[in-house]
């Protein structure tokens, strides 16, 4: 389930956060935007443009730059493998759930977690930089296919 209607321009939110426009981070963050879910480095690699000639690490370290620019979400799975999603006006923070037989992560609807980080935050006693909530189980077709 994808929470984003309207979608962030590339080049704006390079821009925003101080970081130069490079053909790979235009991909990388084209390819973010475009998800309807959380990604993995690997997702992600298979569905930037093969001439951009992107590898792995490099990947990891326009993620690395993005998350610290607050451009995107880390999401940790109990696997130790993280997924990646917009953090934007678009895409507000929200809990996930976590498919423990297919290793799947998938949106949920938002539960009022932008007002609890604002009451936080508001107060001067909390910086938050991220809030993650995710309910972990078994997702419906997975289910289905244990009860065959």
């Amino acid at each position: 389930m994808s929470l984003k209607r309207e979608h962030c321009n590339v080049e704006g939110t390079l821009r925003e956060a101080g970081l130069s426009q490079t053909a790979r981070r235009v991909a990388v963050l084209t390819v973010m935007i475009q998800a309807d879910g959380p990604l993995s480095a690997g997702d992600i690699l298979k569905r930037t443009d093969p001439e951009q000639k992107i590898n792995k690490v490099t990947i990891y370290r326009i993620l690395s730059s993005f998350r610290e620019n607050r451009i995107i979400r880390e999401l940790p799975t109990d696997q130790g493998m993280n997924l990646y999603e917009m953090s934007c006006r678009h895409n507000p923070s929200h809990p996930h759930f976590y498919c423990k037989t297919c290793r799947t992560m998938s949106c949920l609807p938002p539960v009022n977690l932008s007002q609890a980080q604002e009451s936080f935050a508001g107060q001067n006693v909390f910086r938050i930089d991220d809030v993650h909530v995710h309910v972990t189980g078994v997702c419906r077709q997975c289910h289905r296919q244990d009860k065959i």
